[in-house]
């Protein structure tokens, strides 16, 4: 999954992509699957690990996008010449990642 140890992030950001449409399908499966049981008068059959799951996942998606933003960005900087750089917005730039950051911790 993506969050074996020793994993590299960008790995780890393709390995999430995997899992988090595994568990768009498992979570619609669940949905039927309650649905049947109220339209029928049984007991919702209550499933954790998928509750826990799927807040692993939006924190984990939340980190990856921000990873992937902060790549991208910093990898544009790489087409810019030097005469057009224009260091407030890279500040700027930088400095609204920092405010991400901290704004999700």
């Amino acid at each position: 999954g993506p969050t074996v140890p020793g994993l590299a992030p960008s790995e780890a950001s393709e390995r999430l992509n995997f899992f988090i449409a595994l568990l768009e399908q498992l979570w619609r499966t669940y949905q039927t699957c309650s649905g049947g049981e109220q339209l029928f008068g049984l007991t919702v059959t209550e499933h954790p690990i998928l509750f826990q799951y799927n807040k692993e996942i939006q924190l984990l998606q939340r980190l990856y996008s921000l990873y992937n933003n902060v790549n991208n960005t910093v990898d544009g900087y790489y087409d810019i010449l030097w005469a057009d750089v224009n260091i407030s917005k890279i500040v700027n730039d930088l400095q609204e990642f920092q405010n991400k950051l901290f704004f999700h911790c």
